[in-house]
């Protein structure tokens, strides 16, 4: 998981620099598929929100939201979506979709930037965990790995509620009546601009509103359904402008699915390269696998010495480091011992030339 971990956090340091301004397995396994059916993602309905059935009544206090809320859920996506439109005429978006079904266990999370980058490709990043499988896809290559992490966390919203709504007093909300949002019944509230200092949106920020909606329905826990943010000023240094910030929690406890594309499915060792007796920390991404292995790396070699020819590789004896063809391709093994025991193993497999 560690080698994983790493991955992550540099693909997430690349992809807000592109945005600036705003674990083992075996070779063949099953397609692991999360079936709540109806598929696909969803935004959440163009309608920002239905009329207010009923007159709006000050009830005196602000919802308490269950901090866990989202958790207790059998099903979920959400979306938020940040947006600068500029005086000059320009505009960047970045989007976060996610999803999420507890049993069985899976999760996606789709970002994208528009605006700055020529390629799309650029711009986004996806990640999808089925049970204990990974797939990260980043400048439109996937990642394929395995984790043996606990897989039974449930996310919650991207954006606290508490950023919003702590330390206000009742002079700094108004209440404006019952609305259904996403489907879902709730209560609806005009934030002060005072409770957006929790933002950091600076000190040149002229003009800011938020409006929020809080789950109130039976059946389900308090948490927050949509909420809007929008401020204007100097969105960058000398650069005005509006920005909107937006997150709507939708599908909630609703049949869908998610699965990873056939491009993804690539990944893992060929048939003919056997994973080590109890290697963990499978990550695949183009012609590379690499592992952990339990045992030294003097082991691991001699192991794939013998299994590699027993699957029709040819070692070239000549080669500094432990070099196999085989019908147009060319395997190397990269092994060496780690400080807390076992091995590294990397394997990169190409086309030969």
């Amino acid at each position: 998981m560690k080698r994983w971990t790493m991955v992550l956090v540099a693909a997430l340091l690349l992809f807000s620099l592109a945005c600036a301004g705003l674990g083992g397995g075996s070779d063949e396994t099953e397609t692991p598929v999360a079936t709540q059916e109806s598929g696909g993602v969803q935004q959440p309905t163009a309608k920002p929100t239905e009329e207010p059935t009923e007159e709006p009544m000050d009830d005196g206090t602000l919802p308490e939201v269950d901090a866990d809320a989202l958790k207790g859920l059998d099903s979920y996506r959400t979306t938020m979506t940040m947006r600068s439109e500029f005086e000059d005429g320009t505009a960047q978006e970045v989007s976060i979709r996610q999803e999420y079904i507890r049993e069985p266990f899976a999760t996606r999370m789709v970002m994208e930037s528009v605006g700055e980058e020529e390629d799309p490709a650029a711009g986004q990043m996806e990640m999808i965990q089925v049970g204990t499988t990974q797939w990260i896809n980043f400048g439109g290559q996937w990642m394929q790995s395995e984790t043996t992490d606990d897989a039974s966390s449930f996310e919650d919203s991207l954006i606290d509620y508490d950023d919003f709504t702590s330390g206000l007093e009742e002079d700094d909300y108004e209440y404006l009546g019952r609305e259904t949002v996403n489907g879902i019944k709730t209560k609806h509230y005009r934030l002060e601009i005072t409770s957006l200092e929790a933002l950091a949106l600076g000190s040149d920020i002229s003009e800011a509103s938020s409006e929020i909606w809080i789950a109130d329905e039976s059946g389900l826990p308090t948490f927050t359904v949509r909420l809007i943010v929008t401020y204007k000023g100097d969105l960058e240094t000398d650069k005005p402008g509006t920005a909107t910030i937006s997150q709507d929690v939708y599908d909630v406890n609703q049949d869908f699915v998610i699965e990873p594309p056939a491009e993804a499915l690539a990944g893992g060792l060929p048939e003919d390269v056997p994973m080590y007796p109890g290697g963990t920390e499978l990550t695949t991404m183009s012609g590379m696998i690499s592992f952990t292995a339990p045992d030294d790396a003097a082991t691991v070699t001699a192991f794939y010495d013998e299994a590699l020819v027993d699957n029709g590789w040819v070692k070239d004896a000549e080669a500094f480091m432990p070099t196999f063809q085989k019908e147009g391709r060319d395997l190397q093994l990269y092994i060496s011992d780690e400080d807390t025991g076992g091995s590294s193993v990397v394997i990169m497999i190409t086309e030969a030339e």
